[in-house]
């Protein structure tokens, strides 16, 4: 243990110390790494610190596919489409009505508390991609908690639903401060680029659901009043298929990324028909498109052709380094 350590650093320890549940531990770890001094000596305790973290996200993760038991861990799903957003919030609200008629995948849907006990994923249609939906069980189920800390960590957007026939402000501030809580950075409308610890910050949209019910829409404009200035807070009824649009435009709004197009040097202006987009984070240049379409193809770029938003006029050169629209569509020349 090296004797130049920070007061705040004693202070994250002494709360590892005395944490009961892996996820309060995975929280003082993070923060003991944050705030450690950054020289040689702290390297062997830097690199215990993170075989610690690495233990306790996997025990969270459950058992591999590989165990004996030839059992798959249902919280470890794999990541499908443009970007990944997770259904959270409590008992009966309405979740997995709205994955179904959402996505048309089938997740358990009942009236009554705890209807669903592991995650059910789906494919939300967004114009030319698609975006997963995770419905996952009632955030205050005790005896899920430890692995729905994980699949929130990989997450892109958290999509917190509320029952718009109760008392949808006290649902959604209890939800946010659970997952704060949980040392997740709750982000919503005006927040930048993410910082260093992006599996922590997480952008949050409300979801006001069960807009068919009678009083639901004072229910709704009282959340917005309470709510709107922070967060995009989208008015919705999953039995009457209304407001699922709007949520596919705000989830790709708030994921921050763009679709870009490509076309082969010796296509004609008036043969081109855009297939499959790549899909990038906002900001990715010519250059960071070119290594999705080939590695290789990034060393040896020379220009682009570019038609869209961010050109000046159709049919642009631009260099490696241009920023990139959604939309756009380039051809690539090395």
């Amino acid at each position: 243990m090296p004797t130049n350590v920070t007061p705040q650093y004693r202070s994250a320890e002494e709360r590892f110390r005395q944490a009961k549940t892996s996820q309060e531990k995975i929280i003082a770890l993070q923060e003991m790494l944050s705030v450690m001094p950054k020289h040689k000596g702290t390297d062997h305790l830097k690199a215990q610190l993170r075989a610690r973290m690495s233990k306790l996200m996997a025990d969270l993760e459950g058992p591999s596919r590989g165990s004996r038991s030839g059992n798959v861990e249902p919280f470890s799903l794999p990541k499908q489409g443009a970007g990944r957003a997770t259904l959270v919030g409590p008992t009966n609200v309405g979740k997995s009505l709205l994955l179904t008629k959402a996505t048309g995948a089938h997740s358990k849907v009942g009236s009554y508390a705890l209807s669903t006990m592991e995650p059910v994923p789906g494919m939300l249609s967004y114009e030319d991609i698609y975006i997963q939906l995770v419905d996952t069980p009632p955030i205050a189920n005790l005896s899920t908690q430890g692995r729905l800390y994980g699949l929130l960590r990989m997450s892109d957007v958290l999509l917190v639903v509320v029952d718009l026939s109760g008392d949808p402000v006290s649902q959604a501030q209890e939800c946010i401060q659970a997952l704060e809580e949980w040392g997740f950075v709750i982000s919503g409308i005006g927040v930048g680029e993410q910082g260093d610890n992006s599996e922590l910050e997480k952008p949050v949209i409300i979801v006001g659901n069960k807009a068919d019910v009678p009083g639901s829409l004072d229910s709704f404009q009282l959340l917005e009043s309470r709510l709107g200035e922070n967060y995009p807070v989208l008015l919705v009824s999953a039995e009457e298929e209304v407001g699922l649009d709007e949520l596919g435009e705000t989830l790709f709004r708030e994921l921050g990324i763009i679709r870009v197009y490509t076309r082969a040097p010796q296509q004609k202006q008036e043969e081109t028909k855009r297939g499959a987009p790549f899909v990038l984070p906002e900001g990715s240049t010519v250059a960071d498109a070119s290594a999705y379409v080939h590695k290789d193809l990034v060393r040896n770029l020379k220009y682009a052709v570019l038609w869209g938003r961010s050109s000046k006029f159709e049919g642009q050169h631009v260099g490696r380094d241009h920023r990139l629209h959604d939309g756009d569509l380039i051809e690539l020349h090395s």
